[in-house]
C-alpha cells in the first residue's frame, strides 16, 4: 500500500456549538483550503452540527461533563466527521462517522474501527492537553471551552 508525503492541511475553528447541556468545539480541516482560510461547504457543516446533534442521545448514554469537540475534515479521499466527549475525568469517548465523498452529504457511522488519521490526530493532541491543564489542574469548564488550537497549516 503506498504510504502518501504528509502535505500540511489547514486547520480552523468554526464554532461552538451550543446544545441544551452540551458545548461541542468544533474544527474544520480541509485538504483543499489555501494557506489562509477554511474552506468547507456550509452544506457540510451544516450536515455534521445535524448529526451531532441527532447523537447527543447516545452521548448522554455515558456518564459526561456536558463538554467535547469534533472535528470535521474534507480530506483528499474521504469526509469524516469525530465527535469526543470528556467522562470519568480524563477519559475521552469518541464517535466517528463519514458521508460519501460526493453528493448531497448525509454522515452515517464509520463502516470500520477508524480511529483518526494523522492529521486529525493533531486537534487530539491539543484538547487533550487543553483538558489536563484546564480542568484536570482545577481550572474552570470555560477555561476549557476557550482553549483553541490556532488557526494555520499543520
Amino acid at each position: 500500500m503506498l504510504i502518501p508525503t504528509y502535505t500540511p492541511r489547514y486547520f480552523g475553528r468554526l464554532d461552538t456549538w451550543r446544545f441544551p447541556d452540551w458545548a461541542i468545539k468544533v474544527y474544520g480541516i480541509s485538504a483543499e483550503a489555501s494557506e489562509q482560510k477554511l474552506a468547507l461547504d456550509p452544506q457540510l457543516v451544516e450536515a455534521a452540527r445535524v448529526f451531532v446533534e441527532v447523537n447527543l442521545a447516545r452521548m448522554n448514554d455515558t456518564p459526561h461533563y456536558s463538554v467535547g469537540f469534533a472535528i470535521l475534515h474534507h480530506g483528499s479521499g474521504a469526509k469524516s466527521l469525530l465527535t469526543q466527549w470528556w467522562t470519568n475525568e480524563c477519559v475521552c469517548m469518541q464517535y466517528v462517522a463519514q458521508t460519501e465523498y460526493s453528493g448531497v452529504p448525509k454522515f452515517s457511522s464509520a463502516k470500520t474501527d477508524i480511529m483518526a488519521c494523522a492529521y486529525e490526530l493533531i486537534p487530539i493532541d491539543f484538547e487533550r492537553r487543553a483538558w489536563v491543564s484546564t480542568v484536570m489542574s482545577g481550572r474552570p469548564m470555560e477555561d476549557y471551552l476557550d482553549s483553541w488550537l490556532p488557526d494555520g497549516l499543520y
